[in-house]
């Protein structure tokens, strides 16, 4: 029997933490690399979606198809109508002058990945990094695949600021859902250490058509583990899910199969974005 899906109006002030913005190429080159992985996603079409959902706030999270060049999310911000946070992708020898000043252009963490990144992660190098955005409050953005984040376990305890986890920490559904080792790593850093987690891209996560119960699931262990570090994205334009994409009406509306009573919808959706991204 599958669990029901309501129509759902989010509060005010929620907010969507992770999508990216693409193109038009012709004014924001995508990397040759990431070219064919990178969907149409302007910034107006976003905004629009935004509009239609009912979402107040978001966090652009630089797409890899642009590379280091973050003119594209630089732009979203500054000719946005909402609040915008931002995620950056830089290189390990950025300056601390352009550290400040993304600081001051309302960027608030650094994303790494190797599934992203094209091979292992320089651990020595993302701690440095840690350190150095460290003084601005920054957060790290960690994305892993297929438990991946088992061989980071170093890395993440001596992690010297926040770090939430992109689309429910890697963990698959199939492998032994709660009861695995993934899920227990991450469910020690939300309750005893810096980690935060992020409910976003459940259609790539799940192993099930829509509702998604499997991934629901463990998106209900997060919420009732530690509700005050659980957010929500949509992963829009979805990259890798192409016209297979799930409606993001849809999938706002799976939030109270896992944030069950108002009170734990308010801290998902507008809360802990707003303690964690820095929203007034």
């Amino acid at each position: 029997m599958k669990t029901e899906v309501v129509r759902f109006t989010p509060p005010s002030g929620a907010c969507d933490c992770h999508v990216h913005v693409y193109g038009p190429p012709d004014q924001y080159p995508f990397v040759e690399s990431h070219r064919d992985r990178s969907p149409e996603g302007p910034a107006p079409a976003l905004e629009a979606m935004h509009k239609t959902i009912g979402i107040d706030r978001c966090v652009i999270v630089h797409p890899p198809g642009h590379g280091t060049d973050l003119a594209i999310t630089i732009d979203a911000m500054q000719k946005g109508i909402k609040e915008y946070r931002a995620i950056a992708l830089v290189d390990y020898s950025v300056s601390d002058v352009r550290l400040e000043e993304l600081n001051g252009l309302g960027f608030c963490g650094v994303r790494y990945s190797p599934t992203l990144d094209g091979g292992a992660l320089d651990k020595k190098a993302v701690l440095e990094m840690a350190e150095r955005i460290k003084p601005f409050g920054w957060h790290m953005l960690l994305h892993f695949k297929n438990n991946a984040i088992l061989e980071y376990t170093d890395l993440l305890e001596k992690m010297p600021v926040r770090f939430v986890l992109d689309h429910f920490g890697s963990i698959d559904p199939a492998t032994g859902g709660i009861e695995q080792d993934s899920f227990k790593l991450v469910a020690e850093h939300l309750t005893n250490g810096r980690g935060w987690i992020k409910t976003s891209a459940i259609e790539k996560v799940s192993r099930r058509s829509y509702p998604f119960e499997d991934a629901v699931e463990i998106a209900a262990a997060f919420v009732s583990l530690a509700p005050d570090r659980v957010v929500w994205g949509t992963d829009w334009p979805h990259p890798g899910v192409g016209t297979r994409a799930t409606a993001d009406s849809d999938l706002l509306n799976l939030v109270p199969l896992y944030a069950g009573n108002a009170e734990t919808r308010q801290k998902t959706l507008v809360d802990n974005p707003a303690r964690l991204y820095g929203f007034d």
